[in-house]
């Protein structure tokens, strides 16, 4: 686990910090240095699998490309955990009249949104809830193990908020959506890992969700009051899963072969 934060982080944090230091790069140089920085969990993912036996590598690329292992109540509980915050933030801000971002509705930067939110899925997802959840579950409760997976995942965030043209840094360090946007990263640092042990391991479903819920983020219509909305949504759903599965988030031990988490 050590090892994967460590290249996790030197990798995304060298590069981000970098176009953080020189505001007002060109886009030619700013986005590269994004883009390459948002490796950084593949990059420590590889890192680790190639350390593991070849069973445990064969199992994990099955895990992220496989659709037939997740049993069909998990499709639902996906498409409920990747829409529904944003939907009931934004259905409960417009019957309160809050003032509303209405994204724009063309096909290309809906398009745009979709792939960009479908590749940060793909880039991270196999590290965070593959790798490093396989790794730490191994050694804690999947309670803690989720929330520390949570926590690393905002903190590696942290660099984008200092960086001109991203999402992160619209949002202001220090504002009430930074705080926000960080609670809920935990939020769903426990779900998601929830989620991969209760489909049997599966890495490919907390991809899709991971690229729903940004997908819903962009294309629902925002607030400030549905944001919090979304966030107690979360909290409240966070909640019930602790207190359903004990902290235990679905955990049925590993395969001995593979070293992969498996779903009960």
């Amino acid at each position: 686990m050590g090892g994967y934060l460590l290249v996790t982080f030197a990798w995304s944090w060298s590069l981000w910090w970098t176009a953080a230091a020189f505001p007002g790069l060109p886009a030619e140089l700013a986005l590269p240095l994004f883009l390459t920085g948002g490796l950084g969990p593949l990059i420590g993912a590889v890192w680790v699998v190639r350390r593991r036996g070849r069973g445990y590598r064969r199992e994990l690329v099955r895990r992220v490309g496989d659709p037939r292992r997740i049993p069909a109540r998990w499709w639902l509980t996906l498409v409920g955990l990747a829409v529904g915050p944003a939907v009931l933030g934004a259905g409960f801000a417009g019957m309160a009249g809050a003032d509303v971002r209405i994204p724009e509705y063309r096909v290309g930067p809906v398009v745009a949104v979709l792939v960009f939110a479908l590749a940060a899925g793909v880039v991270e997802e196999p590290g965070w809830r593959g790798a490093a959840a396989d790794a730490w579950q191994g050694r804690a409760r999947p309670i803690w193990a989720a929330l520390g997976i949570g926590g690393c995942w905002a903190l590696w965030h942290l660099p984008l908020y200092f960086v001109e043209g991203t999402y992160q840094h619209g949002l202001g360090f220090g504002s009430l959506r930074f705080w926000l946007t960080n609670l809920v990263l935990v939020q769903l640092g426990v779900l998601y890992v929830w989620l991969t042990n209760g489909a049997g391991g599966s890495i490919l479903i907390v991809v899709l969700a991971h690229a729903g819920f940004n997908a819903a983020g962009e294309l629902v219509p925002r607030s400030t009051l549905g944001d919090l909305v979304a966030a107690g949504v979360l909290a409240v759903a966070t909640a019930v899963v602790l207190a359903v599965t004990r902290g235990e988030l679905a955990f049925a031990g590993a395969d001995p072969a593979a070293g992969s988490p498996s779903g009960r």
